[in-house]
């Protein structure tokens, strides 16, 4: 059952993405996707701090005074809040520009779906966040993809009209999906944390202190994540946005089959032999890198080897990107196969550590999309993006094993 849910995300998020490219030419496709990096760029921004905070303290061995339903709604209203008023000098700005300059109505009517859905994406993919730090990986992904690609599959099939109608419609699509995804999350959210305890309001305060130290680093998490996507919209054109987003939406399914792979060796008590064999936390570590690298290798070669026939459904225009699935697939691979090392250390909170190694990767995935992007369009972006994961990924396992020699010697 769990399996198939996964299955399931993997299908809408292909079909969502076939009924697009259906729909829209290449052109208003790219204006469309250009929506979603406003959205989810904004969103990644906003929530940065936060993501940091979920990851010190739900990540691992939690503190269950603190992993509660009541911070995850206090700090949750805190991001609805935020990121409302974000929305609303938005909204002031795009209303100036749709008087002052009347040529971009147009431009402005298709983004205004995705300036609403600021506040709504933000909430869910905080929500999603959390999830996936408790390990609740499907219900992660019920929140983040399922509202959304359902909303917009259900509008290409029954929207009719001009090209403009259709974008107007499926930008709407968007927004409607958001509204549901944070719904969803806040539902699934209050089933598993349970009502007890309540945070003792004397550590409220230490909670938005914590959460305020992590601004900046929050903020090279965001640009490390959605940076180089934003750099390539403004300086790229939109048939460029079109092909990254397209090849992007087919690479992030890998994410989706990833945790039904890693429960196979799992379920073969595999993994748990093998960890149980390395006593040490060098040994476990190195046991998850492994299981992680296998099951990572095969669930990117599987969506690569159906890669020519999703292609073909998504029709001519979106052939001849082998290079850019190859960089973006690269990313996923390098994101799963790091995976355990990330958790090890979220786990093991050095804050100045972590610090470092999302600064160093955010310059240079910036500094390299810079360079690239006026060269190269999507695929610039896409080397940009690889680069900030091998940086952050291959820091992250350095860190980890420095880490546990460390505990081993002491």
């Amino acid at each position: 059952m769990v399996s198939g849910l996964r299955i399931l995300a993997a299908v809408l998020q292909i079909f969502a993405t076939v009924a697009v490219l259906q729909v829209l030419p290449p052109l208003a496709a790219g204006v469309y996707f250009k929506g979603f990096v406003i959205a989810y760029g904004l969103a990644a921004l906003l929530r940065g701090k936060y993501d940091l905070f979920v990851a010190q303290h739900f990540v691992g061995p939690h503190d269950p005074a603190r992993a509660t339903r009541d911070l995850v709604r206090g700090l949750g209203i805190r991001i609805l809040i935020r990121s409302t008023i974000a929305c609303a000098i938005l909204l002031v700005v795009t209303t100036d520009l749709d008087v002052m300059d009347v040529y971009l109505h147009p431009y402005l009517q298709t983004y205004l779906p995705f300036v609403l859905a600021v506040p709504f994406a933000t909430l869910a993919l905080y929500l999603a966040n959390v999830l996936r730090a408790m390990n609740r990986t499907l219900s992660s992904t019920l929140v983040a993809t399922y509202s959304i690609n359902i909303m917009i599959l259900l509008v290409a099939a029954y929207a009719d009209g001009s090209v403009d109608s259709l974008l107007q419609w499926l930008s709407w699509a968007f927004f409607a999906g958001t509204v549901l995804a944070a719904g969803v999350g806040v539902l699934i959210t209050r089933q598993v944390f349970p009502p007890e305890p309540k945070l003792a309001p004397v550590l409220w305060p230490e909670v938005y202190a914590a959460s305020a130290r992590n601004g900046l680093t929050g903020i090279a998490l965001a640009c490390l994540q959605w940076g180089p996507l934003c750099l390539l919209a403004l300086m790229g054109g939109e048939i460029q946005i079109a092909h990254y987003a397209v090849v992007t939406r087919t690479a992030n399914v890998v994410d989706f089959l990833l945790p039904a792979a890693i429960l196979v060796p799992q379920s073969m008590l595999l993994h748990s032999r093998l960890a149980g064999v390395m006593h040490s936390e060098h040994g476990k570590l190195l046991v998850d890198l492994a299981v992680s690298l296998t099951t990572t290798t095969l669930c990117v070669a599987a969506i690569a080897i159906a890669t020519p026939w999703i292609v073909d459904l998504y029709g001519s225009p979106y052939t001849g990107l082998t290079e850019l699935f190859v960089l973006l697939f690269a990313t996923q691979w390098l994101n799963g196969v790091g995976r355990p090392a990330i958790r090890h250390l979220a786990a093991r909170w050095h804050f100045p550590l972590i610090r470092r190694i999302l600064f160093i990767s955010m310059t240079v995935a910036i500094a390299a999309s810079f360079v690239a992007i006026p060269t190269y369009g999507a695929q610039g972006a896409a080397i940009s993006v690889c680069l900030g994961a091998l940086l952050m990924n291959g820091q992250a396992v350095q860190a980890a094993f420095a880490g546990c020699r460390a505990t081993a010697r002491s």
